[in-house]
């Protein structure tokens, strides 16, 4: 989470907001409110964070039913397979990339690990239109 926030911090002037989705579609990883509470508490987060609902097709909540209906941007597949897959929306509405969860870059935005990132260069270059 300490990553997602980073990105809030550093681009939010630009325009890009990170919004924090929970869901238990994945084995109960996504915890109960108050777990949630407390990790968004424990690693200062201030970014919108939305209560446990589905995720996944059929019963996805509206916003990913619409994620899931859309043309796969790539690099990772569109439907979720655990907690912390990303989907980066374009200013216009269009969905533009989606990440899975495995691609994280840190939470150091000075080191290279963080500036040559695929989400870190995806976001720039979105920002950047």
């Amino acid at each position: 989470m300490a990553g997602l926030q980073v990105l809030e911090e550093q681009y939010e002037d630009q325009g890009l907001h990170v919004l924090g989705f929970y869901s238990n579609d994945f084995g109960s990883q996504g915890g109960t409110d108050e777990q949630i509470d407390a990790c968004t508490e424990a690693h200062a987060v201030s970014f919108p964070q939305f209560e446990i609902q589905p995720v996944t097709l059929p019963n996805a909540r509206p916003v990913f039913a619409w994620l899931l209906g859309q043309d796969e941007p790539g690099p990772a597949p569109l439907t979720p397979s655990w907690n912390f897959h990303k989907y980066l929306v374009g200013r216009d509405g269009t969905l533009v990339a989606t990440f899975s969860e495995p691609s994280y870059m840190g939470s150091d935005p000075t080191s290279p690990t963080w500036q040559n990132h695929e989400i870190v260069l995806a976001i720039e270059a979105e920002l950047a239109k």
